[in-house]
């Protein structure tokens, strides 16, 4: 009998070994921004209308990293987005869970204002090839109709074009102005690496009038 249960159990032991294991990859898919929503400064919003804020959620700290170089770029306020489920040590099943499920998250109220904020810069691990439960609940349920919204994307492993077009479905379906999507592969990088990544990127494509970053 003890031989039958463990043929029976020995399936589902491997496949969630499998998948954590796929998680422990992910806060990341390659080194080159994507968006070609906009590839030049927000077209009609002026230096004065603009009120940009990073909305993140970080479950290890590297999504975090990368809200705090966009805070400094651009001299602006942040909001985390902050879950009511455990996501850390054996938590991370609850990650597994939620993504195979596509299951919503429970969020804590945010504590800002988001009607005064105009671009919305929102940060968030990809987890299993797709966006953080965390992050996906905060625009399911969250009013940013009419907002302008770009999105960086940390991971370690990859989104498929199919995942990244459901991604962008998703956004645009609730009535907001996607304007782009950066990616940074954050696997092994220091906070600085990070913060020299973001600052590339957004060289390369800004986000806002230059008038607004740091010197």
């Amino acid at each position: 009998m003890k031989g039958k249960n463990l043929k029976k159990t020995l399936p589902l032991t491997l496949t969630i070994a499998l998948l954590l294991l796929s998680l422990s990859y992910l806060p990341s898919l390659t080194n080159n921004s994507v968006g070609t929503e906009s590839t030049s400064p927000i077209a009609n919003a002026t230096t004065e209308e603009s009120n940009p804020i990073v909305v993140y959620y970080s479950r290890s700290g590297k999504t975090q990293m990368v809200a705090r170089a966009l805070m400094d770029q651009f001299s602006c306020e942040g909001e985390e987005i902050k879950s009511k489920v455990t996501r850390t040590g054996v938590g991370i099943i609850t990650c597994v869970v939620d993504q195979l499920l596509d299951r919503d998250d429970q969020l804590e109220p945010l504590q800002k204002n988001l009607k005064a904020h105009n671009p919305i810069i929102i940060a968030s691990p990809i987890w299993l090839g797709n966006l953080s439960s965390p992050a996906r609940t905060f625009i399911k349920q969250t009013d940013l109709k009419d907002k302008e919204v770009y999105l960086f994307l940390t991971y370690n492993g990859s989104l498929s074009s199919e995942k990244e077009t459901a991604l962008r479905k998703l956004i645009i379906s609730r009535g907001i102005k996607l304007k782009g999507v950066y990616k940074i592969v954050t696997k092994e990088k220091t906070e600085e690496d990070i913060k020299k990544e973001v600052r590339s990127q957004l060289s390369e494509k800004p986000m806002v009038a230059k008038k607004m970053t740091n010197p």
